[in-house]
C-alpha cells in the first residue's frame, strides 16, 4: 500500500513515455513513376476493388505484410497474397495467377533474396517482380540492413541500374503502413478510372484517416494534392527546428500543417500540440495558448516562457502555431523557446515570414490547376488536384457527382476562377448539392465580377478569397445567413445551446442551421474533445463579422451573448465547489475566450454583475493556474465598486483578498481585506461570511498573527461544515492543519489532515490528496519520521506534477528542503528552499503568508549551519533551476551529493 493511502489517500500519475523514430531518407534512384498521362493504365474489375499484390520474403516481414495488409484494406481496396508456408517458393504457376489477377504490384524488401526453386536462376521474390512489368509499383526497402544477402544487394542494384523506379525506405511496420498508404492514395488519384461501361471514374479511394495525435483536431475529410509539399516539409523538419509556412488566407497552410502532424506523430516522443492562434491579437497571449494546447494550463502566470520551457524540458514536442501572422513580434520568444528546449519543434502557419535566423519558410502555393487549352482530356483533369478536391468535396454533399465530359470544362474554369484556393474551392464545390457546374460557374463569374474591386490596401488573393466567401455567404437562405453572422460573435468555438440562445432560436433549429452551414462548408462541426462544438474558418469569421457589424441588432446579439457566458458561469457554481468539479474546470476552460469577451461586455455595460461571477471563478482560477491573468480584472472593476451593493462589494473584496494572497501582493492583500471586514457585518449570505472570514485567515499571517489567523479559519471551517461546502470546507480544513503544524499542534494537525483525506476520497479532488500527502510528510519530518516523510513527499510530489499546479509543486519542493535538513543533508536543503522560491517567482506567485514564518525560519538555521556566504551562492543557484531540475534533485538520496553551479 502506498505511503499516502496509508495515511490519507493516493492518486497515481502516468508517467510520460519517450518514443522517437528516425527521419526519413530519400531514395537515390531516380523516379519515373509517372508515365505520359495519355499512357495512364485504367483497371477493370468486375467488383470496382482495386487489387495490390504484397511481394516479400515471409519470415523476416511477417509483421511488414501485415501492416501492408492494413493500409491496402483501409483504402477499401483488396490485397493479394500468396503465404502457403514459408519459402521454399511456391510453384511458379500459383503466385503467378495471382499476380495476373492484381492491378498493382507492392514490393517489400530487407535482407534475404529468398529461395531458389529447382530449374529456376532466380528466386521466386524476384520472379515475382519481373512478372509484374507493366504494372504500377510500389517499391519498399527496410533500413538498416546491416546483413543483407550478396543476391539481395544484387537484386536491388539491379532495380537502381534500370532507372525505371524507385524505392522508399522505412524503419518499422507501422512506418511502412502510413507510407505505403499515402503512395496508394496518390497513386489511384493520378492513374486508375472506372468502368468503360459507365464511362466514369469509380468513386476516389478515400484517403487514409489521420491519427489524432495529442490534441490534433481530427480529420473530418480527406486531403488531397498535397503529397509533394508533404515529402518536403517532412524533410524541412528533419533539418530545422522552425519551419513556416507562409501563403495567403485559404490556401490551406493549416490542413497542410495539421497533415504534417498526422505524418510525423511518430517522430516526437512527448506529443503533438495544435495552438489556433486567429483569436489571438495581444502578442503577450501567445505563449500562454501554447501553454494550454500542450495541457500545460499555465494561464497568464508570472513568465509564460521560463514556465513553458521548465514545461517542456528536453521531451521531443512538435509546436502547430496556427495563424501567427497578427502576432509575429513574438517572433523573439519563440526563439528563446527553441534554445531553452532542444527537444521542441515548432511548424508555423503564417501569412508572412517570423524574420528569425534559424527560420526555414515553406511558402505554400495554390493547388496546381488544369492546363488552360479548351481540350484537356478527361484523364489530365481527373489528376489536377484542384479539379480532384473540388470532385471530392461535391461528392461530400452530392454522393452521385462524377467528372464527365458533360461538366468537366466547367468544373476546370471554377479551379481557375478561384486561382486554387482550397478554402474557395471547397465553398464552391458545396453548392454541387443545388447547382450543376454550369450554373454554378456562371453565378461565381457574376459575383466575382462585382466583388473584384474590394479594398485595394488589402492582398490581391486576399480580395480573390474574400469574394469567394461574400459570393457563398450571398447563397444562403435568410436563416442560415442570419445565424452565420450572429455566430461570429463567439471566440473559439460554441456549442449549439450557445448558439441557439444567442441567436434567440429552439436549440432544435439552431442545430439544423448549424448542420446546414457546416454542409456549406462555412463552419465545422468538431467533437474531437468529447463535446460537439462549432468552429468558423476565421477568414469567414472575419468577413461575417462585418456584416454583424452592420446590424441594427448587433448590440443585443453581444448582449445576449454576455447573458449565456453569465449564466453558464452561475451554472457553474455549485458544482466547482462539489462533486462535478472536474467536469466543470474542463468545460469552463474550454470557454475560456468566450468567458473573457462576456467579462469585457459587463465591464463596459453592466459591472455590478462582474463581482458574483468572480467569485464563483475562484475555484476554476486557483485549480487552472489562472489567479495571476484573474487579477486585472479586479483592477479594471475597482473604480466601480462604490457603486454596488453590499453583498456585490462583499464578494468584491474576497475575492481580492485571496487573490492578492496568492500573487504575494501584502498591501493589496491587507486593504482589501480591511474593506471586507466591516461588509461581513451587514450582509446576511452564511455561505459569502463562511469564505469571507477564511480569506481574512489567509490574510492575518501577514502581520505576523497565526493564533488569530487559526481563530478565523476555524469559525470559518464550522460554518462551512454546516452548508454542504466540500471545496471551501476542504480548504478551510487544510489551513488548519498548516496553522496548527507551525503552532507546534500535531494532534491537530492530523485531526483535520484526516478531514481533508476524506472530502478528497468522497469527491475525488486528486488535488487535495496532493497537499494532504505533503502536509502529512511535513508533519513526519517535523517528528523525526524521516523515511515515512520521504515516502510521502515522493507521492504528492509526483501527483502535483501529474495534475499541473504549480502552487503544489512549489509546496512540495519546500517541504523537501526541509526534510534535507533534518537529515543533515544542508546544501540541498539550501539549494531546494531556492528553488521553491524560483518557481513561485516565474509563475507570479507568493509564498503562502501562513508558510512565510516557517520557511523563514528553516532558511535561517540552513544560514546559520553554512554560513552567510554559501547559503547564498546554493540558494541563488537553486532559484535558478527548472522545474525538471529541481525535481531531480528531490530524487536523490542522501549521499548522491549535489554541485551546485
Amino acid at each position: 500500500m502506498s505511503a499516502i493511502a496509508t495515511e490519507l489517500a493516493r492518486t497515481g500519475n502516468a508517467a510520460k513515455a519517450e518514443r522517437a523514430r528516425d527521419t526519413l531518407q530519400a531514395s537515390p534512384i531516380a523516379s519515373r513513376r509517372e508515365e505520359s498521362r495519355a499512357d495512364r493504365t485504367v483497371i477493370l474489375t468486375p467488383d470496382q476493388r482495386v487489387r495490390v499484390f504484397i511481394s516479400s520474403t515471409l519470415a523476416e516481414l511477417a509483421e511488414e505484410r501485415a501492416a501492408a495488409r492494413r493500409a491496402i484494406r483501409r483504402l477499401h481496396l483488396a490485397p493479394v497474397w500468396y503465404e502457403s508456408g514459408a519459402r521454399p517458393y511456391p510453384p511458379r504457376r500459383m503466385y503467378r495467377a495471382y499476380l495476373e489477377q492484381s492491378q498493382v504490384f507492392v514490393g517489400i524488401y530487407w535482407q534475404r533474396y529468398g529461395w531458389v526453386a529447382p530449374g529456376m536462376d532466380i528466386s521466386g521474390l524476384e520472379d515475382e517482380y519481373r512478372l509484374a512489368a507493366g504494372k504500377p509499383m510500389l517499391l519498399y526497402l527496410k533500413r538498416p540492413a546491416p546483413d543483407t544477402e550478396p543476391r539481395m544487394k544484387e537484386f536491388l542494384d539491379r532495380i537502381r541500374d534500370a532507372g525505371t523506379l524507385s524505392y522508399r525506405t522505412f524503419t518499422t511496420p507501422r512506418e511502412l503502413e502510413h507510407l505505403l498508404a499515402d503512395d496508394l492514395a496518390l497513386l489511384l488519384s493520378e492513374s486508375f478510372a472506372g468502368t468503360a461501361a459507365s464511362g466514369r471514374a469509380p468513386d476516389a479511394a478515400p484517403a487514409r484517416p489521420g491519427q489524432h495525435v495529442g490534441n490534433l483536431p481530427a480529420p473530418v475529410s480527406s486531403f488531397i494534392g498535397r503529397a509533394h509539399e508533404l515529402e518536403q516539409i517532412a524533410v524541412m523538419l528533419s533539418q530545422a527546428r522552425l519551419v513556416t509556412l507562409t501563403g495567403p488566407g485559404g490556401v490551406g497552410k493549416t490542413r497542410l500543417a495539421m497533415a504534417v502532424g498526422e505524418r510525423l506523430h511518430d517522430r516526437f516522443g512527448a506529443g503533438i500540440a495544435f495552438a489556433p492562434l486567429a483569436a489571438v491579437t495581444d502578442p503577450g497571449l501567445v505563449l500562454g495558448n501554447v501553454a494550454r494546447a500542450v495541457g500545460a494550463d499555465l494561464g497568464g502566470a508570472g513568465s509564460p516562457l521560463q514556465a513553458l520551457a521548465e514545461w517542456f524540458a528536453d521531451d521531443q514536442w512538435l509546436l502547430i502555431l496556427d495563424n501567427l501572422e497578427q502576432v509575429v513580434s513574438i517572433a523573439g520568444d519563440l526563439g528563446e523557446l527553441l534554445a531553452r528546449c532542444p527537444g521542441v519543434t515548432i511548424l508555423a502557419t503564417s501569412r508572412t515570414v517570423l524574420g528569425l535566423a534559424a527560420e526555414r519558410e515553406y511558402p505554400v502555393p495554390p493547388l496546381p490547376l488544369p492546363d488552360g487549352t479548351a481540350a484537356v482530356p478527361l484523364v489530365e483533369l481527373e489528376s489536377s488536384p484542384a479539379v480532384a478536391l473540388f470532385v471530392d468535396r461535391a461528392r461530400a454533399v452530392h454522393p452521385g457527382f462524377a467528372l464527365a465530359e458533360g461538366n468537366a470544362a466547367a468544373v476546370a474554369e471554377i479551379c481557375r476562377r478561384l486561382e486554387g484556393l482550397p478554402l474557395a474551392i471547397e465553398l464552391a464545390a458545396a453548392r454541387t448539392r443545388l447547382l450543376d457546374p454550369a450554373t454554378l460557374l456562371a453565378r461565381l463569374t457574376r459575383s466575382l465580377d462585382v466583388l473584384g474591386t474590394g479594398a485595394v490596401d488589402l492582398p490581391a488573393r486576399q480580395r480573390t478569397l474574400r469574394a469567394t466567401v461574400e459570393w457563398s455567404v450571398g447563397l444562403l437562405d435568410e436563416a442560415e445567413r442570419s445565424m452565420l453572422e450572429t455566430a461570429a460573435v463567439f471566440v473559439d468555438g460554441w456549442t449549439v445551446g450557445a448558439s441557439a440562445q444567442v441567436a434567440g432560436l429552439e436549440e432544435d433549429r439552431a442545430l439544423e442551421l448549424s448542420e446546414s452551414l457546416a454542409r456549406h462548408s462555412l463552419v465545422r462541426l468538431d467533437a474531437s474533445s468529447g463535446v460537439f462544438r462549432c468552429q468558423m474558418l476565421e477568414t469567414v469569421r472575419a468577413f461575417v463579422a462585418e456584416r454583424l457589424a452592420a446590424r441594427p441588432d448587433a448590440a443585443e446579439i453581444q448582449r445576449r451573448h454576455a447573458d449565456y457566458y453569465r449564466a453558464l458561469t452561475e451554472q457553474a457554481d455549485r458544482p466547482l465547489r462539489g462533486a462535478r468539479q472536474s467536469e466543470w474546470l474542463d468545460r469552463l476552460q474550454a470557454e475560456a475566450r468566450n468567458l473573457a469577451a462576456a467579462r469585457r461586455w459587463y465591464l463596459a455595460h453592466e459591472p455590478a454583475t462582474l463581482p458574483h461571477l468572480f467569485r464563483i471563478l475562484y475555484p476554476f482560477w486557483y485549480l487552472r493556474d489562472r489567479q495571476a491573468e484573474a487579477r486585472p480584472w479586479i483592477d479594471q472593476l475597482r473604480p466601480a465598486a462604490a457603486s454596488f451593493d453590499a453583498q456585490a462589494q462583499a464578494e468584491l473584496e474576497c475575492t481580492a483578498t485571496v487573490l492578492a494572497i496568492a500573487a504575494g501582493d501584502d498591501a493589496a492583500a491587507l486593504a482589501a481585506c480591511r474593506r471586507l471586514a466591516p461588509l461581513l457585518e451587514t450582509i446576511q449570505d452564511p455561505f459569502l461570511h463562511a469564505i469571507g472570514r477564511l480569506a481574512m485567515g489567509w490574510t492575518s499571517p501577514i502581520t505576523g498573527d497565526l493564533d488569530d489567523a487559526l481563530r478565523e479559519v476555524l469559525v470559518s471551517l464550522e460554518q462551512l461544515r454546516g452548508q454542504d461546502e466540500p471545496f471551501w470546507t476542504a480548504l478551510a480544513a487544510y489551513t488548519a492543519a498548516v496553522l496548527e503544524t507551525a503552532l507546534d499542534r500535531p494532534d491537530g494537525a492530523l485531526r483535520h489532515l484526516r478531514e481533508t483525506r476524506d472530502l478528497a476520497d468522497r469527491f475525488g479532488y486528486a488535488w487535495l490528496t496532493a497537499v494532504s500527502g505533503m502536509q502529512l510528510g511535513t508533519l513526519a519530518v517535523v517528528q523525526g519520521r524521516l523515511d515515512q516523510a520521504r515516502k510521502l513527499l515522493d507521492e504528492a510530489l509526483d501527483l502535483s506534477l501529474a495534475i499541473r499546479i504549480i502552487r503544489h509543486v512549489s509546496l512540495c519542493l519546500a517541504a523537501f528542503a526541509q526534510l534535507a535538513f533534518a537529515d543533515g543533508d544542508l546544501e540541498r536543503a539550501a539549494l531546494l528552499a531556492g528553488a521553491a522560491e524560483g518557481l513561485r517567482g516565474r509563475a507570479g506567485l507568493g509564498t503562502w503568508p501562513i508558510l512565510r514564518r516557517s520557511e523563514a525560519e528553516l532558511a535561517d538555521r540552513i544560514r546559520q549551519a553554512l554560513g552567510d556566504g554559501r547559503f547564498g551562492q546554493v540558494f541563488a543557484a537553486g532559484s535558478r533551476l527548472s522545474q525538471q531540475e529541481a525535481v531531480a534533485a528531490t530524487r536523490d538520496r542522501p549521499g548522491d551529493r549535489i554541485q551546485p553551479s
